[in-house]
C-alpha cells in the first residue's frame, strides 16, 4: 500500500505505539516499576554498544574517522541544535512539569537512527521493495520506545518524526548510497555507532553528560572515504 516507504512508516507507527504502552506505566502507581524496567534498559543499551564495538579490525582508520565526525559535530554544534528542537516542542506540546520531554526526544532520536540494521533496512526497502530489515527493528524500536516513555516520557513519542525523516530520506536516495554501502563499510559505521551507544548508555544512566549527537558525523565519515574513493580510482 505505501509501496518503498512500508518499512519506514511501519517503523514509525510503532514508536508511537510503543511510547503510549510506556507512558502507562508512568503513571504514580506504576512509576517505580518503570523506573528499574528503565534503569535496566540503559545497562542493555551499554551490553548492545560493548557487543557491537568489539570488531576493532581496522582501529586506526576508525579512531580517525572519529576525530573528524566529533571535530565536525563539535563545530556544527548537533547537540546543541537537537536539544534546542527538543526543548521548542516541549514548550509546545508538553504537558505541567514534564522536564524529561526534550531528554526523551533526543535520546529516542539518536538511538532509533544508529545502527547498522537502519542504513541496511531502508536501502532494500528502496532498492528491493523489501521491509523484511525494517520490520523487525519496528518491533525492537516499539519495545525500546515503551520503556525508554517509562523513564522520559512522551517526548519519546515524538522521535517517530525524526525516524520518518531519516529512514525515509535513506529509502529515497537508496540508489544512489547503496554502491558505496559495501559490507565492511557498514560494519566500520556500525562499529562507530555501538561506541555511541555506550556513551548514550552512560548518559541514562546518569554518569555522564556526553553530547553523543556531535557523534553523529562520525558515522558517515567511512560513507565519505569510500564515495571518495571510488569516485577518484
Amino acid at each position: 500500500m505505501f509501496g518503498i516507504f512500508s518499512g519506514t512508516i511501519v517503523n514509525t507507527l510503532l514508536v508511537v505505539v510503543g511510547t503510549a504502552v510506556g507512558l502507562i506505566f508512568k503513571t504514580a502507581r506504576l512509576q517505580s516499576i518503570g523506573e528499574r524496567i528503565f534503569q535496566v534498559f540503559a545497562l542493555f543499551v551499554l551490553a548492545m554498544g560493548v557487543n557491537g564495538a568489539s570488531d576493532l579490525s581496522r582501529p586506526v582508520f576508525i579512531l580517525i574517522s572519529i576525530a573528524c565526525g566529533v571535530a565536525l559535530g563539535e563545530v556544527i554544534d548537533l547537540d546543541d541544535k537537537f536539544n534546542r528542537l527538543g526543548q521548542t516542542m516541549q514548550k509546545r506540546f508538553a504537558r505541567g512539569d514534564d522536564s524529561h520531554f526534550a531528554a526523551g526526544f533526543v535520546q529516542a532520536s539518536l538511538l532509533f537512527c544508529v545502527g547498522s540494521m537502519t542504513v541496511v533496512g531502508a536501502l532494500q526497502s528502496g532498492k528491493d521493495n523489501n521491509h523484511s530489515v525494517l520490520y523487525a527493528k519496528s518491533l525492537i524500536d516499539g519495545v525500546t520506545a515503551a520503556t525508554l516513555a517509562m523513564g522520559l516520557g512522551v517526548g519519546v513519542g515524538f522521535s517517530a518524526v525524526t525516524v520518518l525523516i531519516y529512514e525515509g530520506l535513506l529509502t529515497l536516495l537508496s540508489g544512489l548510497i547503496a554502491p558505496v554501502m559495501s559490507a565492511e563499510i557498514i560494519a566500520l559505521s556500525s562499529t562507530i555507532g555501538s561506541l555511541f551507544l555506550v556513551g548514550m548508555a552512560l548518559n541514562m544512566l546518569r554518569i555522564t553528560e556526553l553530547k553523543v549527537a556531535n557523534f553523529l558525523p562520525a558515522m558517515f565519515i567511512p560513507i565519505l572515504y569510500e564515495a571518495a574513493r571510488l569516485l577518484f580510482s
